[in-house]
């Protein structure tokens, strides 16, 4: 089950690499050579991929197919989030050629951008796309592409102009920018809840009752909180829902998601280096949190919970909502009484704004074969392998892989739900120690949700630490 995995991103000592690579890597000036497109074919080409987090079952499973349709055998390295981050930079600041392609989370790409290859000699070389001219980037989900492939190598905390835009890579290039990856396994904060729950008479005239009006799944953040305090019984062993507020990515990522929803800029730093989460909509949205962290409508523990822990709550049956990254499971003892899941998009107060990051796969300026190595990532994220990948629970890039996902599929409610929030979905601040910095509003917000300081305290002091960790990774 994905959404049990327990990923542990490196903190400072990560944020050290990433900035000292970056310096590394400063110097490499991006641009690829004159392509070949009649190069020799290799007998295999080399990829470095990560685990569970980034589906390596799924894209495994694409490995026959590629065999038969290139005649290329594809080896790939597998490795845990923590040491691929570290063996990515390693392979780029050595100049490596070991891998031809590599994938690489989005938190790494503005440190790493001037050490990939920029892909727009190859999108708009036709022998090299002979299936679809320029890899059918217009297919791409536009928020999900601009956020995770679309930079300017010499200035990576720029963004491209209007990130709703249908992909087109004379756009890009016309403005200064370049594609430095294809998209694949794209991650966003999306709502479960117990969908028995909600669907029980009982349940409903007695919520009915307490609130005069119909128990519906919420759609505002208030109405999560008075459904949350309502699905809180006690006698039933029963918490309304879970959040995840010990130190760690997954904290800023659920501050995040409500600092875009109560209208602020959810990136938590602009392209101009601007912090946007020491503000008024971040008190509010860290308000929010902490009184839900301590109305008692969550479990125990929720205060050093991850994205592991309440995937496991919601699972037991311990939570009728939760809200995480992939599609949840009920254990037999809950499924058999009845339990049943549903999804929806997260709730929003002034606007919509879901955390998300997405994986791409870049190719390796110093391999031999880059010309196969664009071929085969260009294959890997086309709508029909992203489709078929379903099956295995990887989370497509493409909107027609999100339209191809039968009712069959065991998780087609949570793929609607997927693709809808992603289109809507905000990403990280694009900057070198980005890990470091997600560190600090993690300890705000776990401070807030503890009671150690108020929302506005803990703010002003991650705010103090971020602005100097600015100073330290640009």
């Amino acid at each position: 089950m994905i959404s049990r995995r327990t990923i542990r991103r490196p903190l400072l000592a990560a944020g050290a690499l990433l900035a000292a690579a970056s310096l590394s890597l400063a110097g490499c000036s991006a641009g690829s050579s004159s392509l070949d497109e009649n190069a020799a074919k290799p007998q295999q080409l080399r990829m470095l991929y990560g685990d569970a987090s980034a589906g390596d079952k799924a894209i495994a499973s694409l490995v026959p197919a590629l065999k038969e349709k290139y005649g290329i055998d594809l080896v790939i390295d597998n490795m845990p989030y923590d040491a691929l981050q570290q063996k990515v930079f390693s392979e780029f600041a050595s100049s490596s050629d070991y891998y031809d392609i590599v994938i690489v989370d989005t938190p790494w790409a503005p440190a790493l951008v001037q050490g990939l290859e920029p892909l727009s000699p190859y999108l708009t070389n036709e022998a090299l796309n002979p299936d679809s001219p320029e890899s059918d980037l217009g297919d791409f989900i536009p928020k999900v592409f601009y956020d995770t492939a679309v930079y300017k190598a010499d200035s990576p905390t720029e963004r491209f102009t209007d990130p709703t835009a249908e992909p087109d890579i004379a756009a890009i290039t016309d403005e200064g920018f370049d594609v430095f990856g294809l998209p694949i396994q794209a991650n966003v904060a999306t709502m479960a809840y117990r969908a028995d729950l909600f669907d029980d008479p009982a349940q409903q005239a007695a919520f009915a009752a307490e609130y005069g009006r119909p128990l519906e799944v919420p759609t505002t953040w208030d109405d999560y909180a008075e459904v949350a305090k309502f699905f809180t019984q006690p006698d039933k062993g029963l918490y309304g829902t879970t959040i995840m507020a010990g130190v760690g990515d997954w904290a800023t990522d659920d501050f995040k998601t409500l600092l875009a929803s109560f209208g602020g800029d959810g990136t938590l730093v602009d392209p101009s280096g601007k912090l946007t989460f020491d503000t008024p909509e971040g008190v509010d949205a860290l308000t929010y949190y902490a009184d839900l962290a301590q109305s008692g409508t969550v479990p125990p523990g929720s205060t050093s919970a991850d994205w592991g822990t309440t995937a496991d709550s919601f699972s037991s049956g311990l939570t009728a909502m939760t809200w995480n990254y992939s599609p949840m499971t009920l254990s037999p003892t809950v499924t058999d009484a009845g339990g049943r899941i549903g999804y929806a998009p997260m709730p929003a107060a002034e606007a919509e704004g879901p955390h998300f990051g997405t994986w791409m796969l870049s190719v390796n300026p110093n391999s031999t074969h880059k010309e196969w190595a664009y071929q085969a990532i260009s294959w890997m994220t086309a709508s029909e392998q992203q489709t078929a990948m379903t099956e295995l629970q990887m989370h497509p890039s493409r909107v027609s892989a999100y339209e191809s996902v039968t009712s069959d599929n065991p998780d087609a409610a949570f793929y609607k739900t997927l693709g809808e929030s992603l289109a809507v979905g905000v990403g990280r601040a694009r900057v070198p120690n980005y890990t470091e910095i997600s560190h600090e509003v993690a300890v705000a917000v776990n401070d807030a949700a503890t009671g150690v300081a108020t929302p506005e305290e803990a703010l002003k002091s991650a705010a103090e630490r971020v602005t100097a960790l600015l100073g330290s990774g640009n």
